[in-house]
């Protein structure tokens, strides 16, 4: 990034607001500086809430107003955030997001209008130290809620089975539909020798991977006709709840319909359509462990994870196992709401798609 030579308006200098800054000799901010450089309100591992001050004469009322950070106190590469409003208080507040952990970022706030820019006093923070929970890996995500806020996303470092993470990242784990808490099958499945002994269950008879066997489903035995007594959101397939992502228990009373969070309890969780994206965002290749193929996937800290070909269930079968992989979100299709996104994988490629929700993927837990 060039350096460039900021000059302070005549106005700025007229109302004897400029701001006191490394620049012009100073490193405290005074009462009536036009900007004020607050404090941290809120720091992690990845992500930090920034405080200002901007003491706006009228003729500055349109001003942009936000906090400059970097990891060099010169800010010779710095990054602005720009704040979206003052308070009563002439306070903004900011999110600085995608932060190394363990390191020390310098902060200022700055008011800009026009090519003028004043800056407020340099302070600094320093991120937390990243806390890999066992069992996962660190590939760099770093994920941004909704509501600005940031989390580093772990990916386990094998899939799921019925008692918990497999011992092995070669390991293809369980099969479950959308939704649903165990396998449909009776024993664990092995790599050598799928098993086909049903569960019994009063409520849905379980003959496979299929919509009669499925704990949502009111009525219908095909994607055209089946209705919905959870996770829908058209008026054509039964109760409309808009409930668009598997339930974690996280509200009172609500129910645990994420098998990961089910099994592993914490943190862990299935990954949301989201979360796969960014996944498929890095490097992906073809391989074999210990005689099983699929996937690595390196981030771009060189950590990696393998993700094995375990194929899939639909009714009572198994379907191209050590060529294909197929593996759950946590993520309703809103638009048809008897699919849910997963993601499949082969040799040559790998994508985001959308099938029924009663077939039988793997599922490949995250944690934050």
């Amino acid at each position: 990034m060039k350096k460039t030579l900021f000059a302070v308006s005549a106005l700025t200098m007229l109302l004897a607001f400029a701001a006191c800054t490394p620049e012009n000799g100073g490193n405290q901010n005074k009462p009536d500086d036009l900007t004020v450089t607050g404090e941290v309100l809120e720091v992690t591992d990845c992500f930090a809430t920034l405080t200002g001050y901007a003491n706006l004469p009228f003729e500055l009322g349109d001003a942009e107003v936000g906090i400059m950070y970097d990891t060099k106190q010169s800010f010779e590469d710095g990054k602005k955030v720009v704040a979206t409003g003052l308070d009563g208080n002439k306070m903004f507040t900011v999110i600085a997001t995608v932060l190394s952990p363990g390191t020390t970022y310098y902060y200022k706030s700055y008011v800009q209008s026009g090519m003028d820019v004043t800056f407020g006093a340099v302070k600094s923070f320093t991120t937390e130290e990243a806390k890999c929970p066992a069992g996962a890996v660190d590939l760099g995500i770093v994920m941004t809620r909704e509501d600005g806020t940031a989390y580093r996303l772990y990916w386990a470092e094998s899939n799921l089975f019925m008692s918990g993470l497999c011992s092995n990242p070669e390991d293809y784990g369980d099969y479950y539909a959308w939704g649903e808490t165990v396998p449909y099958y009776i024993m664990g499945h092995s790599q050598d020798h799928p098993c086909s002994s049903w569960r019994f269950r009063l409520d849905h008879p379980i003959t496979g991977y299929n919509w009669t066997s499925y704990r949502f489903q009111t009525s219908g035995e095909s994607n055209e006709n089946v209705k919905f007594s959870k996770y829908n959101t058209k008026d054509d397939y039964g109760l409309v709840d808009n409930i668009i992502e598997l339930q974690r228990g996280e509200k009172d009373g609500e129910a645990v319909d994420d098998v990961a969070r089910a099994t592993l309890n914490g943190k862990w969780r299935m990954p949301t359509d989201a979360e796969w994206t960014a996944l498929r965002g890095l490097k992906w290749d073809w391989t074999t462990k210990n005689g099983i193929n699929g996937c690595l996937v390196t981030g771009k800290n060189g950590n990696s994870i393998f993700l094995p070909a375990a194929g899939y269930r639909v009714d009572d079968n198994l379907y191209q196992v050590r060529t294909l992989g197929e593996y759950w979100s946590s993520s309703l299709d809103t638009s048809y709401p008897y699919f849910a996104f997963n993601v499949l994988f082969n040799s040559d490629l790998h994508l985001r798609e959308k099938m029924d929700r009663p077939f039988g993927f793997s599922i490949r837990p995250v944690s934050e």
